[in-house]
């Protein structure tokens, strides 16, 4: 089963300028996530969508990391995050030549997540034969 994680990181942030790449505890903020996908050891692939230079140089820092640069009509505060997945998903599925089975999308803003808590939800998706599973 493929399983891709994806990360959608914005650089227009309006509220707390740049909050993506702002330190926490000395490390940015997107940092924690993309560590957090890698611990969690059930994706395939794992994908940072991004419209920033600043936030697609900070991913490249990680290996195996896919990078999907975001068009700039999906990078307005008033995008809608489904059809940035959706792009982003379509993008690498071509790029890879490959079709993914689930995809799980990781907040940035949502650094204090336990790494079973990603695990565990993968489990109550398939277990429960769902379409969608939303966590708050």
């Amino acid at each position: 089963m493929n399983v891709l994680c994806t990360i959608c990181a914005r650089g227009g942030s309006k509220g707390l300028l740049n909050k993506n790449i702002k330190k926490l505890n000395g490390k940015p903020l997107l940092n924690y996530t993309i560590e957090h996908a890698i611990k969690s050891k059930i994706f395939s692939d794992i994908l940072v969508s991004s419209d920033d230079e600043k936030i697609i140089n900070l991913s490249k820092k990680f290996k195996f990391i896919n990078i999907v640069k975001r068009p700039k009509k999906l990078a307005s505060d008033k995008s809608g995050k489904l059809d940035v997945i959706k792009h982003a998903v379509i993008t690498l599925e071509q790029r890879l030549k490959k079709n993914y089975d689930v995809i799980i999308d990781l907040d940035v803003t949502a650094p204090l997540r336990n790494i079973s808590d990603i695990r565990n939800a993968l489990k109550l998706f398939l277990n429960k034969d769902a379409s969608v599973l939303l966590s708050a």
